[in-house]
């Protein structure tokens, strides 16, 4: 069977329009193509000096830390007379313990005139290694190094922390280096490529490996980090657009539901983090696509209705279980969906149960049973490079139970978590990066929704569901089919997606609402499409896209990292729980 997606030329004038812009708005400042990569490393008791070749006012020395820990004293001086400007630097450490980063810049204030600089790594519990440094003056400029030398520093090669002196930028903002969880991911996919067991194992290997066939064909640098993001949410406007266009039936349903999709914020940041949550809703998405398909054929032609979109619904289920578990929720509305509509047909057999039980497990379920085979199948595949990195079939399963063990009982906390309930009113974003930059000004990135899509999606999901409570009470749940398809798909899948997390008692953060933002989208796209024809809903719907590209632009810093005055940062903290 050919899968029939029914779309015209405006349909693909559309599609191909909406995409190239969000294309261009997210590729734009993604990140440097050229960053140092080679590296020296130290252990404790070693040190090396930096020779600026004359004397100059230093504001700072800035290291970039790939991997490991440090204490390091600082000194300034001539190599016959240091003196000890600060000591006891740990880092990364947090709250009395050591902590975890990645590719990371660290600065080091120095504020002294010299010419020689002397770091020494004491007591350090392992190795640290060092990409590159660079020493800024007191304009912010960069400042020549001479050399750099050491006697006990070990058997290499010290040029290395300065030989990529043309790659650094500075003032350091995200365009240069990881932040928030993109130090687990990048270092997993890294450690992907060079055949070694990932640092990252709570979540499944398939989101991390998409990460590492992007630093294969554009390089170890933030851009090569996060351009499979920016790719598979690109992926996901001609996705929703064929969704809405199968759900609502029109053009402008179809458009509406892409078009929120394609400025809406959260979409825009997450697919501009090399982190694996933007895979995962695209996953969920084409799975549900390839779902709806085959809905609605069974319910035209009854169960006799080809199985390839099932199938391949099946096949994108897997392939975002194999990314994060999260995906689990959308499927199971997938499975409760067809389990209520076979119950139906269980409830016009007048025999017994066996017959009742011949008729619940009749065609097409066996076939489920094969593909529920595929889809594990397709999960254990996806470990193929951890056996390659060392670890046994028996350590990838067992890794299963730890993985769910890990996310049972984490208790640990953080400031900018947030209770499932206040998701959709965006009470508390979460701030992924910050740079302070000179003449007040600052590179900021934090993640929330775009006003006009979430809060007026939230609405609109609201609105559909008492619609539907209220057919369902009127007319009875034999008669689902009169309530209209779109009004009980948006919600099925928007509460099995949101309730689960009322009992999930880990720390969450708002990032776990993404796979329910197309919903929000979806859900104006209905009553858009279906009172279209009304002017006074048509004025209201162009004055929604209006306002929805305006907050875009009006947010646009803060959600991209482009640097920006304090000013205008603060004027966007519309509420107190609003912290960037």
């Amino acid at each position: 069977m050919k899968i029939k997606l029914d779309l015209n030329k405006r349909d693909l004038l559309t599609i191909v329009v909406l995409s190239t812009v969000f294309f261009s708005l997210a590729v734009w400042n993604l990140g440097m193509t050229q960053t140092p990569i080679t590296t020296a490393q130290f252990s404790s008791g070693q040190s090396f000096t930096v020779d600026l070749g004359s004397v100059n006012d230093v504001n700072s020395v800035n290291l970039l830390f790939k991997d490991g820990h440090f204490n390091i004293t600082v000194s300034v001086g001539s190599p016959e007379s240091w003196q000890v400007i600060a000591s006891n630097i740990l880092y990364p450490y947090n709250q009395g313990t050591w902590s975890g980063d990645y590719y990371k810049w660290y600065e080091i204030t120095i504020q002294q005139t010299t010419q020689y600089i002397k770091l020494a790594f004491t007591e350090s519990p392992s190795s640290v290694i060092i990409s590159e440094l660079a020493v800024i003056n007191e304009d912010s400029q960069q400042i020549s190094v001479a050399s750099v030398s050491g006697v006990d520093s070990g058997n290499q090669n010290l040029s290395m922390l300065i030989d990529e002196q043309d790659t650094v930028q500075y003032p350091i903002t995200y365009m240069t280096e990881t932040y928030f969880d993109e130090i687990y991911f990048v270092k997993s996919a890294e450690q992907y490529l060079n055949l070694q067991v990932p640092y990252e194992w709570t979540h499944p290997p398939l989101g991390k490996l998409i990460l590492a066939s992007g630093i294969v064909a554009f390089g170890y640098n933030p851009f090569g980090w996060r351009i499979m993001g920016v790719i598979a949410a690109t992926l996901m406007i001609p996705v929703i657009y064929i969704l809405g266009k199968k759900l609502l039936g029109t053009w402008i349903g179809a458009s509406a539901a892409a078009f929120l999709l394609a400025f809406d914020f959260m979409h825009f940041t997450m697919a501009r983090m090399a982190t694996a949550d933007t895979y995962v809703v695209f996953f969920s998405l084409a799975s549900q696509l390839f779902f709806l398909i085959y809905l609605k054929d069974v319910l035209k032609n009854g169960w006799n209705a080809p199985v390839q979109p099932l199938f391949w619904a099946f096949v994108f289920f897997a392939l975002g279980f194999s990314t994060k578990w999260v995906v689990l929720y959308g499927f199971a509305a997938q499975l409760a969906i067809l389990v209520v509509l076979r119950l139906r047909e269980v409830a016009k057999v007048k025999k017994g149960w066996l017959d009742k039980l011949n008729t619940f497990s009749n065609h097409p379920y066996a076939m489920v049973l094969g593909f529920a085979l595929v889809a594990v199948l397709i999960y254990f595949l996806t470990y193929i490079p951890d056996m390659l990195a060392g670890r046994s079939i028996i350590e990838v399963v067992n890794l299963q139970g730890s993985m769910y063990g890990y996310h049972s009982t984490l208790t640990a906390t953080h400031a900018f978590s947030s209770p499932w309930w206040s998701w959709p009113l965006m009470l508390k974003p979460l701030w992924l990066s910050v740079s302070y930059l000179p003449s007040s000004a600052k590179s900021t990135i934090v993640l929330l929704g775009n006003p006009a899509v979430w809060w007026v999606g939230f609405a609109c999901v609201i609105g559909i569901s008492v619609f539907a409570l209220v057919e369902i009470v009127k007319r009875g749940a034999k008669q689902l089919g009169k309530i209209g398809l779109p009004a009980i798909f948006i919600p099925v899948f928007f509460f099995f997606q949101w309730v689960p997390y009322v009992f999930i008692s880990r720390v969450t953060f708002i990032y776990h609402f993404y796979v329910n933002v197309p919903f929000f989208c979806l859900a104006s796209a209905y009553f858009i499409s279906k009172y279209w024809s009304n002017r006074w809903v048509k004025v209201a719907a162009i004055a929604c896209f209006a306002v929805t590209v305006a907050m875009f632009g009006l947010f646009y810093t803060v959600v991209s990292g482009i640097p920006a005055s304090d000013s205008w940062i603060d004027s966007l903290k519309w509420f107190e729980s609003w912290v960037f």
